[in-house]
């Protein structure tokens, strides 16, 4: 299988719905999911996270701007990209309901202003080619059955600059005798010793919420295919780390002795990327010059731009219209609209 299915994409968007109000209204959802007091500050530490990595980049002369986040969620780290970094650009997730939580974040953490907030789905998506000098996303690639696809689009948008990511599993070598008896964030499993719960990953089946949704959590990609997927890229660093970091090892085009420990011991695999375009990506380009047809694009590869009108989108060559809802704007293919979110009403 090379993309999500349509089920996968509904127990995305409902799983999603859920945590958006457990984590706003502290009404619990998922009984078995971080409550509301935890997930702020699991927020604080990765908008910490991200002020460090993004401004170590920056430091080395990335330009970051326009910038676009894909799985942003609730846009936390878009949020520090926009007050903290000085940057515009486009918070991207399939989640309306997490996409519209962002004024309730930023209002929590005293980070006033808001990037561009898109609901859209990475298999089509909605931005020019070369438009960005930065993309980047955070614990996301793992949610799709093959990286190759997903890896083409965004070098496809990347312009002269360089894509990030961080925080995505690869494969563990394991023998999975029985299922876990707790899923992965309840509070019994949280409670077990450390060593013991990472021992269990090479002999269990982790139980969690997102796959009880339909979600995919591909934490079995190879090394091997990660290798694969950035070569489309001019200049690769892929760093894969095991034992929460202790051990790391560098990954070049092909898998060497000084991986085996990592290859053994599975983790977590870090990359930065980078295209060399002809031409560079003003940093003075609006968030808003990136949008383009979602139909246009799926049913005849078009990149027409689309343009504001009331209650949203409207694109002046096949005239489909995207609505705006919460400051969200939607550019999903029409039919994939009204399918994933029927109740949304399209602009006149």
């Amino acid at each position: 299988m090379q993309a999500q299915t349509l089920s996968n994409l509904r127990g995305e968007i409902e799983f999603r719905r859920k945590l958006a109000e457990q984590h706003v209204t502290g009404r619990l959802l998922l009984p078995d999911y971080y409550g509301k007091e935890a997930h702020d500050a699991i927020l604080r530490e990765r908008m910490a996270t991200t002020l460090r990595e993004i401004g170590a980049l920056r430091d080395r002369g990335v330009q970051l701007a326009p910038f676009l986040e894909l799985g942003a969620e609730r846009g936390q780290r878009s949020l520090v990209l926009v007050n903290d970094l000085g940057c515009d650009g486009i918070a991207a997730d399939l989640s309306f309901d997490q996409l519209k939580t962002a004024g309730h974040f930023a209002r929590l953490f005293g980070k006033p202003k808001l990037p561009l907030r898109v609901c859209c789905d990475v298999n089509h998506l909605p931005f020019r080619s070369g438009f960005f000098p930065f993309v980047f996303c955070y614990e996301f690639l793992h949610h799709f059955p093959a990286l190759a696809p997903i890896v083409r689009d965004i070098h496809r948008v990347l312009g002269n600059g360089a894509f990030f990511f961080n925080e995505e599993p690869y494969h563990r070598p394991r023998l999975p005798l029985f299922r876990q008896r707790q899923k992965v964030y309840a509070a019994a499993s949280l409670r077990r010793n450390k060593v013991l719960r990472y021992l269990a990953k090479f002999f269990t089946e982790e139980w969690c919420d997102e796959r009880e949704h339909g979600i995919v959590e591909n934490h079995d990609i190879p090394l091997r295919e990660w290798i694969a997927a950035s070569r489309l890229f001019d200049a690769r660093e892929l760093t894969a780390a095991s034992l929460e970091g202790r051990i790391r090892s560098r990954l070049g085009d092909r898998l060497g002795p000084r991986n085996l420990l990592n290859l053994m011991l599975g983790g977590g695999i870090t990359g930065f990327c980078q295209k060399h375009a002809a031409t560079a990506v003003p940093t003075s380009s609006h968030p808003l010059e990136a949008l383009i047809c979602p139909d246009c694009l799926t049913q005849h590869q078009a990149e027409q731009r689309v343009q504001p009108c009331a209650g949203g989108l409207r694109c002046a060559l096949c005239g489909a219209t995207f609505p705006q809802a919460d400051g969200v704007y939607f550019l999903l293919p029409t039919g994939l609209l009204r399918a994933l979110y029927p109740d949304v009403s399209l602009p006149t």
